[in-house]
């Protein structure tokens, strides 16, 4: 699982504040069995801009794709953040209770990794982008023209809320985001798939 946030200067979601983080896409890909292969077109995902209720459909439409079993995968503590700050918001109080049930299924693949895993490829770096390298996968954050980071995707988000962008960039700059957000989802796969494939070769 994935999120992407935005901090606006200029806030144009009620209820936000300068600087807060907006959470505006997720995406998750689900593991149902280690022989099975997950591709990038499989992830699930949320992505809006301007709807005024928008964390609350964010939450509302996790909650339904993650379900309520299953340990779920994601890299550092930002997405746990993201969740702690959505529980005190009037619009999802009273989801509360959903929202701690998932967060204690999440999992940081980034504390195992720094414990049990470095190769020289990382150069020195932890992020989920950095062992991609190391590891076997098909994913790459290289093409041209598209979304490689986390500010490229707030960038997408100001390019898409600017009233003077037309359609076609809007729709080109959406299929950016999910790609991008997607190969996170995915990459953290290969990455699940790449430890427990090595526990089971001890």
């Amino acid at each position: 699982m994935d999120f992407e946030t935005v901090t606006q200067g200029v806030p144009i979601i009620k209820g936000t504040q300068p600087y807060y983080h907006l959470p505006f896409q997720w995406s998750v890909h689900k593991l149902e069995s280690i022989d099975k292969e997950i591709k990038l077109n499989d992830a699930k995902s949320f992505l809006d801009f301007e709807d005024q209720d928008i964390e609350r459909k964010f939450i509302e439409s996790l909650l339904k794709t993650v379900g309520e079993q299953g340990t779920i995968f994601v890299h550092s503590s930002f997405e746990k953040g993201v969740l702690d700050r959505l529980k005190d918001k009037d619009n999802c109080k009273d989801l509360s209770d959903k929202i701690d049930k998932l967060i204690s299924r999440l999992k940081d693949t980034l504390k195992i990794v720094r414990k049990n895993f470095y190769s020289p490829l990382m150069d020195g770096k932890y992020t989920i982008k950095n062992i991609i390298k190391a590891i076997p996968s098909n994913i790459s954050y290289d093409e041209k023209d598209n979304i490689a980071s986390g500010e490229d995707a707030q960038l997408a988000w100001f390019i898409c809320t600017d009233p003077k962008t037309d359609e076609k960039e809007k729709q080109q700059q959406k299929k950016f985001l999910k790609d991008y957000c997607s190969k996170d989802t995915l990459a953290l796969y290969y990455l699940v798939k790449y430890l427990i494939e090595k526990i089971n070769e001890k």
